[in-house]
């Protein structure tokens, strides 16, 4: 047990000794939590508990998060050369999507491209999902990075098969964020009460349906039907199983599944995640510690993969509108991802080379 845990008994055991000397209730005794005493005692004590904690363990906080910044700079160390070029391949995919739809904007006369709209969204998701997943691995957290990854590998593989498909495609799926906003405003009205939340109102559902019943004489009934959603933007005609799984298929993209199903060990409360942690060296020894912190080991799965979906939406991005100079920055950002790859092989290397010392 740490300093901190003996601290917060020592409070604990302080603060309920001053309101339990009936004799009657002990400390560790069993009690009935719908007896009013007890409950007196329970809101009582955890009022002044709370109190003491704030003032007695600030000394303990503030020492606590001097070490994680020490240990943000040794993973900062160890895997500097991929993470660096991480940030590269953030900054460049900015960049380039920015200059890609100001030279769009400028074309006087040019005709409203959905694909442009759509893909273009997709990629500032991208890079706002990349720069989380780049966080978390500077401070530690692989398997929550590669959890991340899961949305990043959603877009790459959306954004591809809209490209496939052209402008209708692209209208489709930006028109049916209606269709996902009135089925999501349904759910959060139906338990906000439960919640002891009023965010949306019934006039808001009427908004919400007025708008879903013109895509419905937009689009037909299979577009609004709930039981297609999130997919209900794909025709049946295109896809006759409407998931990302048949998405991916269809985008070539299904050698990343496995992937995807590894990283969706750590999101879901399956046995296998218990189990199943990024940042956990293999240990012969059944008895295996799991982490409940940071680890300086794990990274380079998830950067690698991370940095090949960013690269494949920002290229989707730009082949949309191909020229020679959006061409060369696609084969510069493969050639970046690659030496991505190479970076994190090679210290992941060098960990697995010292397991065996």
């Amino acid at each position: 047990m740490s300093q901190t845990d003996d601290s917060l008994r020592m409070i604990l055991n302080d603060v309920l000794d001053e309101y339990v000397n009936t004799g009657r209730i002990t400390i560790d005794s069993s009690v009935n939590e719908e007896n009013e005493e007890i409950r007196e005692i329970t809101s009582k004590s955890a009022i002044i508990l709370l109190r003491r904690l704030k003032s007695r363990t600030t000394a303990n906080l503030e020492a606590s998060k001097v070490i994680e910044k020490e240990f943000e700079a040794t993973v900062l160390r160890t895997w500097k050369k991929p993470i660096d070029l991480l940030d590269l391949l953030l900054y460049i995919s900015l960049e380039v999507a920015s200059e890609f739809s100001s030279e769009r904007g400028s074309k006087t006369g040019s005709k409203h491209s959905y694909i442009h709209e759509a893909l273009s969204k997709q990629q500032t998701n991208a890079c706002l999902i990349f720069n989380e997943i780049l966080h978390l691995l500077k401070s530690g957290f692989p398997s929550g990075a590669y959890s991340h990854w899961r949305m990043l590998h959603e877009i790459t593989c959306v954004s591809y098969f809209i490209s496939k498909h052209g402008e209708e495609m692209a209208k489709r799926f930006l028109d049916y964020e209606v269709v996902k906003g009135y089925f999501q405003a349904q759910a959060i009205r139906k338990n906000q009460q439960k919640m002891e939340c009023k965010s949306i109102s019934e006039r808001d559902i009427e908004e919400a349906k007025k708008k879903v019943n013109k895509m419905n004489k937009t689009y037909g009934s299979d577009f609004v039907k709930k039981a297609n959603y999130p997919y209900g933007w794909v025709p049946r005609e295109v896809l006759k199983t409407r998931s990302l799984r048949e998405i991916e298929k269809s985008v070539k993209l299904e050698m990343l599944r496995p992937y995807y199903d590894l990283a969706g060990y750590t999101v879901y409360g399956g046995s296998k995640g218990l189990v199943f942690k990024q940042g956990l060296m293999t240990k012969k020894s059944k008895n295996v510690i799991l982490p409940v912190g940071p680890s300086n080991y794990g990274l380079a799965d998830p950067g690698k993969i991370a940095a090949i979906s960013l690269g494949q939406v920002t290229a989707c991005l730009l082949a949309t509108a191909a020229t020679l100079k959006r061409l060369v920055i696609i084969e510069t950002l493969r050639s970046l991802v690659d030496e991505i790859c190479d970076a994190f092989d090679e210290i992941h290397a060098e960990f697995s080379e010292n397991s065996k010392e």
